[in-house]
């Protein structure tokens, strides 16, 4: 089995931290966050697994701090492919029954999801002790991967409930999120789709890979715990379709067509967080706005312009 280390970090005999899920979104933009902080890592990838027969990588039994941010199924196609969802479970305690070999107690971080777990009849914004009752297939397993981590005592586990990532670079199909689908469609000068009336949390992936950060150089405060310790990672303001829909008319510079559909069985209605916790533990703060965040997203995205002739 194979491991990647990530641009001038270092070789894996030499990391100390560890990004399962590295060629995802998130875990592209965390390999340059790290790598910019000087933090020596390697990373494990559906082409490079973490695991082979049954036995994790031996960079993983050396490494300080494992972030696992791997995710295999969107919340769309796990209602639809539900052994698919299932799998995800079973790659992180794969992962936490290998690291019962290592010879120190790793903090192992898990991107969880800060808009599928918790029960819909609690009022937002959630903390992290309210209720969790998920009401899908995506959020069940994600809730489950927490528990398996709380139960894993060889580990320091640090849960990170994500609210809507978003960000440069995020894949545009349909099932990935509002903004990158929506960031596709003014693009391809496709019309907008609303699906219900709800309102979200929307967090950059610069936010989320700070909070990340934060959370492995106080790795010693959160070993200290006497607990898991579950933080909520967002931007703490909800914003709704509609006005999402004016940000991007904004960000574009143009009006832009948009098309109505009823929500599906298994969408939330309003979901947003309260990230005071994350303020408190980790020192960490949301710094990039929507409007800001929304321009830089599509201006990945919009087509190079045209050379005057």
């Amino acid at each position: 089995m194979k491991s990647s280390p990530a641009g001038a970090a270092g070789s894996p005999a030499a990391a100390r931290v560890a990004v399962v899920g590295g060629s995802g979104f998130i875990g592209r933009n965390l390999r340059k966050a790290l790598d910019a902080a000087g933090v020596r890592m390697c990373s494990f990838t559906r082409q490079r697994p973490f695991a082979q027969g049954g036995r994790v990588h031996r960079a993983l039994l050396r490494s300080h701090t494992v972030f696992y941010v791997a995710g295999g199924v969107t919340p769309a196609r796990a209602e639809r492919e539900p052994r698919l969802a299932a799998q995800d479970y079973w790659n992180l305690q794969l992962l936490l029954w290998g690291l019962r070999g290592a010879t120190h107690r790793p903090l192992v971080v898990l991107a969880s999801s800060g808009g599928t777990v918790y029960a819909p009849e609690a009022d937002p914004p959630y903390r992290e002790d309210a209720p969790t009752r998920p009401v899908s297939t995506y959020g069940a397993v994600k809730l489950a991967q927490e528990r398996a981590l709380a139960c894993a005592a060889w580990t320091a586990p640090v849960v990170l409930r994500l609210a809507n990532v978003y960000g440069p670079g995020q894949p545009a199909g349909a099932g990935f999120g509002v903004i990158p689908h929506w960031a596709g469609a003014v693009r391809t000068g496709g019309a907008l789709t609303l699906i219900g009336r709800s309102r979200r949390d929307y967090v950059h992936v610069d936010d989320v890979c700070a909070a990340l950060l934060a959370a492995h150089r106080r790795a010693d405060l959160l070993r200290a715990a006497p607990g898991p310790t579950t933080l909520n990672i967002g931007s703490g303001v909800p914003t709704s379709l509609d006005e999402l829909h004016r940000h991007f008319e904004r960000a574009a510079g143009r009006a832009l067509d948009v098309r109505r559909e009823p929500a599906r069985s298994f969408d939330r209605s309003d979901v947003w967080l309260d990230v005071t916790a994350a303020r408190e533990v980790l020192g960490w703060t949301p710094r990039t706005g929507l409007a800001d965040g929304l321009a830089g997203t599509l201006a990945a995205v919009a087509p190079p312009a045209r050379l005057p002739s």
